[in-house]
């Protein structure tokens, strides 16, 4: 049997417009606030991982056009 992994809450204040950028950007994902976020967290943890090994992120459009995240 696994280990229970008990979750922590956080209360986070955010200005008005980024509380609404944050409402639109869940619903047009379909998805939490709470999940958002997480999603938000996750990529910079991918992020914090490209610099420490001197990587580089990029975005392929659906035309094949290559961006480079700026990090």
């Amino acid at each position: 049997m696994g280990e229970s992994r008990e979750k922590i809450q956080y209360t986070i204040r955010f200005s008005p417009g980024a509380a609404e950028e944050i409402e639109q950007m869940a619903k047009e994902e379909g998805i939490t606030k709470a999940e958002l976020i997480r999603r938000a967290l996750n990529f910079y943890q991918v992020k914090q991982r490209a610099q420490r090994e001197n990587g580089k992120i990029y975005i392929i459009t659906g035309e094949g056009e290559t961006i480079q995240v700026m990090m």
